[in-house]
């Protein structure tokens, strides 16, 4: 059909749009820094690759299910991404103005992120047959079809997943935010945690009306999780008279609940940029809500832990400490990727865990590394948000 090429080609041009966007320096520093962090983990690939030869000659099966494990969830969380982010450029609002029927708008949705697996499907071939030549692997083009199908088998899903959750939502409310609709079944208002100036802050990033929740099913099924994760960690070290479970679920489920309800949009608004407000006290403010979130996380098993072993304080306050920080530099990754959460997180999360292993072998001074990363995103997007 005439319009099935629509929706990507707007993510084709969205992409040259933002490279052309930049600044010769910043795009310098992109190309430069990137080759030569790719360079670099390349090579510790190779290295590890290499000193693992032996044990994955010797036990193919760990090699499968290595291979296996890592095309299938990279398919799963591709899929999902890459037909999230169709459907939205399917139901912008720009391209509510053009004759096209809901069924179109799906279709053109679908062959979108249908194409763009199709390209990440051959990058994960290619990767998985070029791991094959540190181990020796006489079957390396078996293995890249291996990869390519186990990634397919992931993606495919995906795609299908989200779009009968898609699909079960009637056409008006599939584009509308949560203050476009519902509004008669609130149960929640934020009234009383998003009246610090400026006010409404929290309610702008999460596309809410006067702060008004509309109660759904994520919601509810979020607070299941939560509530499940809290519950365990509290029996747990109660039973055994343990901090350490309360701590260590304090810490991953708050820091999980802030990356979840962080919401960045609003830094690149020309309202908020133009208005007299300084970048630092916009950035703190948009924070603010999600931090609450994950500071009520971490209290219910953190104050578990410490009845459970009242000499226990250190840990816990070590653990909060941690889950402050972690929160102040996954808000500078947010802030610098603010229309991209989810390369937000994924980012964030690949230089933690890459700095961790690079700290197991050279030690903390790679810390500072991580530490210096993030100052310079954060003067990034400083400069953005004065400069455009």
């Amino acid at each position: 059909m005439k319009h099935d090429g629509l929706v990507l080609n707007l993510l084709r041009k969205e992409v040259l749009g933002s490279l052309r966007s930049l600044r010769r320096s910043d795009l310098a520093w992109l190309i430069l820094g990137g080759s030569a962090v790719m360079a670099y983990a390349i090579a510790d690939a190779v290295v590890a690759l290499h000193a693992a030869a032996p044990l994955l000659r010797s036990s193919p099966s760990l090699w499968l299910a290595g291979l296996s494990a890592a095309a299938l969830l990279l398919g799963v969380f591709t899929g999902y991404g890459t037909t999230r982010l169709a459907l939205s450029r399917a139901y912008a609002p720009f391209m509510k103005a053009l004759p096209i029927s809901n069924r179109e708008r799906r279709r053109m949705a679908v062959l979108a992120a249908a194409k763009t697996g199709v390209w990440f499907g051959a990058i994960v071939a290619c990767v998985a047959g070029m791991g094959c030549v540190p181990l020796a692997e006489p079957y390396a083009f078996a293995w890249a079809f291996v990869a390519a199908a186990l990634f397919a088998a992931g993606f495919a899903p995906a795609i299908t997943a989200q779009m009968r959750v898609f699909n079960r939502q009637p056409a008006g409310e599939a584009t509308t935010t949560d203050h476009e609709s519902g509004l008669h079944r609130t149960r929640l208002t934020l009234a009383c945690f998003d009246r610090a100036r400026p006010t409404w802050s929290g309610a702008w990033a999460w596309n809410l009306r006067a702060g008004i929740v509309r109660p759904s099913r994520r919601i509810a099924a979020a607070g299941l999780m939560i509530g499940l994760a809290v519950l365990i960690a509290v029996v747990g070290g109660l039973i055994h008279h343990q901090a350490a479970p309360g701590a260590i679920v304090g810490l991953a489920g708050g820091l999980a609940t802030f990356m979840f309800a962080l919401r960045y949009h609003p830094l690149g608004s020309p309202v908020l940029r133009t208005a007299p407000i300084g970048f630092v006290r916009a950035w703190l403010r948009l924070l603010w809500l999600p931090l609450q979130l994950s500071a009520a996380f971490f209290a219910l098993p953190a104050g578990a832990a410490l009845a459970a072993e009242p000499s226990s304080l250190s840990v816990v306050a070590a653990s909060g400490l941690w889950l402050l920080m972690l929160n102040g530099a996954y808000a500078v990754f947010a802030a610098y990727f603010m229309s991209t959460p989810l390369i937000a997180a994924f980012s964030f999360v690949a230089a933690i865990i890459y700095a961790a292993y690079e700290s197991s072998e050279y030690g903390r001074t790679v810390v500072l590394g991580f530490v210096a990363l993030v100052v310079w995103l954060l003067h990034r997007t400083r400069r953005r948000f004065y400069h455009g």
